[in-house]
């Protein structure tokens, strides 16, 4: 699930005071699989000018050289030919540095923070991974590739089952949001690679798929319009290779979807009588609206804002984008902004306007960060989609999973939605389960924050696999 973007009037609660030279190393995160890729941007100067290089810690890239770093006055830019990306951003002339990364025909927002010498070092360890699966397996595996039906999109996956000349229930795992590879690498941790090898070792096949433009996966046709409706199609895609191996039981084909996979599970299974059951894993019901209200409002929490100016925050943040769905154009929206800004600084007090720096902040800034949301169409979309028209079409069965320790999709609003919309459409066979003590990642966690996930060892929960596997062996005799 993507850890969506921070008001930019609340901002500046978020960052504390450091150097005054931009040289130096810079971390930021992008979303991935639920959680967040990092990013690192090192910057040196020399008579020269200014240059810098470029790590993904988590995919173990380092020191990829950029094309060009130009800094005028507060403007950064920093080229990175050799990935087909780049970084506008805008320094705050301390330790942050607010921008829009691009690659590969789409952009995202992305904010870096300064980070130490003995912080970025530690980047660079290789993590310890138990349940990372080894060779040689117990069963068969095949790297496979085949491309949608009008050829315009081509995928790269790995296909495994058990041993034997048996037709065997099948799965494919929906990635969250984010460009991920197949086995799901986040922080070392492959968790969707673990998974796979937990059920195909009890009984049942595994399709899991690189996302377009991962491994070997291409990006297909205008990627800076996809959506997750788009996605949806790639699973639909994955469906028809599946149904035409002879070593699949056709009558058993089900979908796994890990957080926003979780949303295109059932808009998938709606539309597909030969989807015979779903798994919905930290899925993102509640509206793209509110999981980003919840998301804003836990980074606030985690910066020692007070509950009241929280509480100020997510009511204006519900109310413009609640907007976006009657905004046909950003500049209807546009038009909308002010008025509401005006009625909700109205209503708080002085000390929350302060606190937020609401006090400051003028229609414009307001504006501005909205469009920023409103103009990446992945976004808009997952703002305005509402997930229920779909659940309330699913008739397979539905196992539904949360962990009680999630803090980027809360458990038991999603449960709730999942649960109520499709026993009152009469599917009464759906099960949800909030896992105590487990994550976003069903890891076993302390606090279920973001920043805990790269310092655990286990990938996946021994218990979270189990219940999974032991479901769909239920609902595929």
């Amino acid at each position: 699930m993507k850890k969506l973007l921070v008001c930019s009037m609340i901002l500046a609660a978020l960052n504390s005071a450091a150097a005054q030279d931009i040289t130096g190393s810079w971390l930021g995160t992008i979303p991935a699989g639920g959680a967040n890729l990092r990013l690192v941007f090192n910057i040196s100067k020399s008579e020269a000018g200014y240059s810098a290089t470029f790590d993904s810690p988590d995919q173990k890239a380092f020191g990829i050289g950029c094309s060009k770093t130009i800094l005028t006055k507060d403007s950064l830019y920093i080229e990175i030919a050799a990935i087909g990306g780049s970084y506008n951003g805008v320094w705050n002339g301390k330790d942050a540095i607010n921008g829009i990364y691009k690659q590969g025909g789409g952009q995202i927002p992305l904010d870096l923070r300064r980070i130490s010498a003995e912080e970025k070092a530690g980047l660079s360890k290789t993590p310890d991974r138990p349940q990372t699966p080894k060779p040689p397996f117990n069963y068969f595996t095949q790297d496979v590739e085949y491309d949608n039906a009008d050829k315009s999109v081509h995928y790269g996956a790995t296909f495994s089952r058990p041993n034997g000349d048996g037709k065997y229930p099948a799965v494919i795992i929906i990635s969250g949001s984010g460009t991920q590879d197949r086995d799901g690498t986040i922080f070392g941790h492959k968790i969707y690679w673990v998974l796979a090898d937990y059920l195909t070792k009890n009984g049942i096949a595994v399709l899991r798929v690189d996302d377009r433009g991962a491994g070997k996966s291409t990006l297909g046709p205008d990627i800076k319009n996809a959506t997750s409706l788009t996605f949806s199609y790639d699973v639909e895609a994955s469906l028809n290779y599946l149904e035409t191996r002879p070593d699949i039981d056709k009558k058993h084909l089900g979908l796994i979807g890990h957080s926003e996979g979780g949303m295109i599970a059932p808009m998938v299974a709606a539309r597909r009588k030969d989807v015979s059951f779903i798994v919905m894993w930290g899925a993102s019901v509640t509206g793209g609206a509110q999981i980003n209200t919840e998301q804003n409002a836990h980074a606030l929490k985690n910066a020692g804002v007070d509950e009241t100016a929280i509480q100020a925050f997510s009511d204006l943040n519900m109310q413009i984008l609640s907007l976006f769905s009657s905004s046909a154009t950003v500049e209807a929206l546009d038009a909308k902004i002010p008025t509401v800004f005006a009625a909700w600084k109205s209503k708080q007090t002085p000390a929350t306007l302060t606190v937020l720096h609401a006090d400051k902040a003028s229609d414009q800034d307001i504006i501005n960060q909205y469009n920023r949301l409103y103009n990446m169409p992945w976004m808009r979309y997952f703002i305005t989609y509402n997930p229920v028209n779909d659940l309330s079409k699913v008739k397979c069965p539905v196992l539904a999973i949360n962990g009680g320790k999630d803090t980027q999709v809360d458990a038991a609003s999603n449960l709730k939605v999942i649960q109520e919309t499709i026993v009152k459409n009469g599917n009464k066979n759906v099960e949800v389960k909030i896992l105590p003590g487990l994550n976003h990642l069903l890891q076993t966690a302390k606090t279920g924050d973001v920043s805990e996930y790269e310092q655990l060892s286990e990938s996946v929960s021994p218990e979270a696999m189990k219940i999974i596997a032991d479901w769909i062996k239920i609902h595929t005799k």
